[in-house]
Formats: C-alpha cells, structure tokens, sequence
C-alpha cells in the first residue's frame, strides 16, 4: 500500500512547507532590497534598518495563492509594511485603520489573485448589478487596495466601512473637479484624485451635488479611475453611457435607486 504524507510545515511560518517558507524569505529579502533597506531575514521576521517585520502575514497571504503571483504578493506586502513602519505603525489596526481608510471600487480586473473575502456590496437598482467596495489605505503618495491579509488584525470592519464612506464623502467634497456637459445628457466628471471612479458608490451625494432635484434613478460608469460619467437613468443614456468605456472599465453602467 502506497503512503502519502504531507510536507511538515515549516517551524517558524507553519502556514507553508520549509521549501515555501525559504522561498518567500528569499523574496521579502529581494523586495526589501529593491527598496534600498538593509535586511537580514530568517525565521518569522526581517530585521531592517527601520525595525522589524514579521513574516507570518506575508506567509498566511501567499499560503493559498498561486506560486507564480508571489513575488507581486510578497513585494505588495513589503512595500504597505515598510510604509507602516515609517508611519509608527507595524500593523493596520482598528486603532490605526480609522484616518486613512477610503472606500475604493473593487474590479475584477485588479483582484490580480489576491483574496478579499472581506469586502462588501452597495446595492443597485433591480436592473443592475451591486457593486463590490473594497477598503483602501490612503497615504499621502499611494492608494493601496487592502486584501484580507492587510486587515487580519482590524476586528471591527463595520466601523471600518464607515470611517471608509466618510473619508470617501470627504475626497469628493475637497478634490478639483472639471464637468464636462455632454448632449446625450450625460456629464463628465474629471479630477486628479484616484478615487474619483470610488465617488460612484456615493449616488445621493453626487445627485445633490451635480444633478439636484433628479428622482428615481441615477446611473453611473467609469473608464478609469480618473473620470466618472453620471446621468439620469433612460434608455437613451444607458446606450450613450456605454460608448466611451471601453473593454475593461472600471464601472460599467450601473444604475442606483436614490
């Protein structure tokens, strides 16, 4: 009879096999020392130059996912705890979470393998699909998508969320802004802010602010992240909506129910 066993996990990073564990040891060193940080790195943890890093995160993300996509995990990963580090905080926190977290669409297109098994739906009108809203950490050079590893020690997501929709309510209230009137009835929103497609997931806001009085339904799409086109909801706008998006928007059209 044949006997199989599994590979006994590593000592120091159980969530993988000591061959696994070597390897993403080897890439964290390799991602610390594109950033120029001097590293030594064994065990469950990088001693740097700013202070240590644990390993265990980085193991518990890349544990499920494809071997190929670890270098982009790993180095994703590095690239948030350094920048953690530099902040004053090792970990994302509840504590630490509330001033920088934003709400951010999710599209498929950028999951990139990752797992976030977290986010939440806004829900849109019966003819539309909900959209997924992911969190997002907004630094003073960087919007970073937060996946589950990224929040392991935030315990109070509602609160989370919420602090989420503020910082998102108060982007669009202080970003420049150009409109752009289309004939079609659509208008065209631009701003230099990479949440600017994110507004989407705020229709009563944008309605008072940029189509006051509308009632029923407001209908959104994005092509990137840059620009936001918005109208009341018809036939006419929801075939002229889809024209300059695209093959992978961000938001294709969606409808919300005000």
């Amino acid at each position: 009879m044949a006997l199989f066993s599994r590979r006994r996990p590593d000592p120091d990073l159980p969530a993988l096999d000591a061959s696994a564990a070597d390897r993403i040891r080897g890439l964290v060193g390799e991602s610390l020392a594109a950033l120029g940080i001097e590293a030594t790195v064994e065990g469950d943890h990088a001693d740097t130059s700013l202070g240590e890093l644990g390993l265990a995160p980085v193991a518990r993300e890349c544990a499920d996912q494809d071997r190929k996509a670890w270098p982009y995990l790993v180095d994703e990963i590095i690239k948030r705890m350094v920048r953690s580090l530099i902040d004053g905080a090792s970990q994302l926190s509840d504590a630490t979470i509330g001033s920088h977290v934003v709400w951010r669409l999710l599209p498929d297109a950028e999951r990139m393998g990752r797992s976030f098994r977290y986010v939440r739906r806004v829900a849109a009108s019966t003819r539309s699909a909900d959209v997924v809203v992911a969190l997002a950490w907004d630094g003073e050079e960087s919007l970073d998508l937060l996946n589950d590893s990224a929040l392991s020690e935030v315990h109070d997501l509602d609160a989370a969320f919420e602090a989420g929709r503020r910082n998102l309510m108060a982007d669009l209230a202080a970003a420049p802004i150009e409109l752009a009137p289309r004939g079609d009835g659509i208008l065209e929103i631009t701003s230099p802010s990479w949440l600017t497609a994110s507004w989407a997931l705020l229709p009563g806001e944008l309605v008072t602010r940029f189509l006051p009085g509308l009632s029923g339904e407001i209908l959104v799409a994005a092509p990137d992240h840059q620009h936001l086109l918005i109208a009341p909801a018809s036939e006419l706008t929801e075939s002229s909506i889809a024209e300059p998006l695209g093959d992978t928007p961000v938001l294709g059209a969606t409808a919300f129910q005000l």
